[in-house]
């Protein structure tokens, strides 16, 4: 053999790239020769849905699978562990992809026997560095947990609300995530808020939680630099951005899980400078869940008007220097020329700019391709675009400075969601000048098959021309 081929890290390159986890192969690739074996079995082992294919390396006499189930049908040794030991140290994540609670997949004695007869002390998975708990999993002696995570683990995600026990010891941990199902308590966001490796956190919280949250002395969340936060209320969300003392946030989410909370991104973002978190910040999302709870249950949001949005909304942006970016869950119908031209000044290192559409496809925009120009000019490193803009006027090329539009020289992806339009030969000829690399465009009308009369719409008809022209250009 080739001594190239007995490199193990250039063999764990080489089975990843080409056997696209093909587990068969792996298990063939890992008989082949000894040479092959550890790197074949580390991808194998890499990623489990559950500890299910780990415990049936079990003797096949000390277990049985009942009522779809797996079973201890013996008393077990510490010799029944080897081929266990062989393969647990390969698994790295753990949980991805698992939607289904443990109680399918495990009698009720079976973890808590594994538990007490394995012949180490500490975590079965010693290397595991993400995990994913996906149900219930902390009831009775929360034996699951203290299996699964080991010293080694830098993510979790809680599906469920988590032991105040177990948070207190994830000292090392670097990514928290909690479902948006489970808000979660002061007191677990007092402990959360003192981890000190802590980087990327996702949580949902009620206003009450958080207004008796006991501040930690110190510094708060002293190394964040990802959060999301999902909240019925806006206040709620406000109150943990005062909670941060923490000068290295560079991603912020904030997601709204009530239909009927009306929240204002200009009172957000005040909130931000005020707090001296806009100064960094380079990534901003406020939307909707995209499932959103009501009295009648959950269901997908229908309107954009909650989150109000005007003239005024962008009075601080200018703390906003670092700001790459930027959606709001907000139609920009409302917004004119000089507005966006306002934003655009005060964002240069925009990269990202995405408004929601509006209801109101018919809704006559403000802002003209005027506006979008202003933004390519102030925004030269801009790449996707989202904007509603009254199409149905071109700039005159002769009232440009210099005679010559703006270009969009790194601008990818374009959407005009719901614009005015009169002529297609114009507006094809318009953007293809302003963006010589434009890779995607669309709005937000569609095709509609064997469209009638009744349903006709003269803009709809004009846009799709644009962007079948556009796609054949490109």
């Amino acid at each position: 053999m080739h001594h190239c081929l007995q490199i193990q890290e250039l063999l764990y390159i080489i089975f990843r790239k080409y056997t696209q986890y093909d587990s068969g192969l792996l298990a063939r690739l890992a008989r082949t020769c000894i040479a092959f074996q550890d790197p074949a079995l580390n991808i194998l082992w890499h990623t489990q849905k559950t500890l299910l294919p780990l415990l049936k390396c079990l003797p096949p006499d000390a277990w049985a699978i009942k009522e779809y189930k797996f079973g201890i049908i013996r008393n077990l040794t510490s010799s029944d562990f080897e081929r266990i030991y062989f393969y647990c140290h390969r698994i790295r994540i753990l949980g991805r992809f698992a939607s289904r609670p443990l109680s399918q997949y495990f009698e009720a004695q079976v973890l808590p026997i594994i538990w007490s007869r394995k012949p180490s002390l500490g975590p079965l998975l010693s290397n595991v560095s993400e995990v994913n708990l996906v149900d219930g999993s902390f009831h009775g002696l929360a034996i699951y947990p203290l299996l699964v995570i080991g010293p080694n683990v830098t993510g979790i995600e809680f599906e469920e609300a988590a032991p105040l026990e177990l948070l207190s010891t994830l000292c090392g941990v670097m990514r928290l995530s909690f479902s948006n199902r489970v808000s979660l308590t002061s007191c677990a966001i007092s402990i959360i808020s003192t981890l000190p490796m802590l980087k990327h956190l996702r949580l949902s919280v009620t206003e009450q939680e958080v207004k008796n949250c006991v501040p930690h002395i110190g510094n708060n969340f002293p190394a964040i630099t990802h959060l999301a936060i999902s909240s019925k209320t806006m206040n709620a969300c406000q109150l943990m951005l005062l909670q941060l003392q923490s000068g290295m946030l560079r991603s912020l989410t904030l997601t709204r899980t009530a239909s009927d909370a009306r929240w204002s991104i200009r009172r957000l973002l005040i909130t931000l400078h005020e707090c001296n978190l806009a100064l960094r910040l380079e990534s901003l999302h406020i939307g909707d869940c995209p499932m959103i709870c009501s009295s009648l249950g959950f269901y997908r949001p229908a309107s954009k008007k909650i989150f109000n949005m005007d003239a005024h909304t962008f009075e601080y942006l200018s703390s906003f220097k670092q700001l790459r970016d930027l959606y709001l869950d907000s139609s920009s119908v409302h917004l004119n020329d000089s507005d966006v031209t306002k934003l655009a000044k005060s964002l240069p290192q925009l990269r990202s700019l995405e408004f929601s559409q509006d209801d109101d496809l018919d809704k006559v925009p403000k802002c003209t391709f005027t506006g979008m120009q202003h933004l390519i000019q102030f925004c030269p490193k801009l790449e996707t675009l989202t904007l509603s803009v009254d199409a149905r006027q071109i700039p005159i090329l002769d009232t440009q400075p210099d005679r010559e539009y703006p270009l969009g020289l790194q601008l990818t992806t374009l959407n005009l969601c719901n614009s005015l339009i009169s002529n297609a030969d114009e507006v094809v000829s318009y953007l293809t000048m302003l963006f010589p690399v434009l890779g995607y465009f669309s709005t937000a009308y569609y095709y509609i098959e064997d469209e009638d009369e009744e349903n006709y719409n003269r803009n709809r008809a004009i846009w799709l021309e644009v962007e079948d022209r556009l796609l054949h250009f490109n």
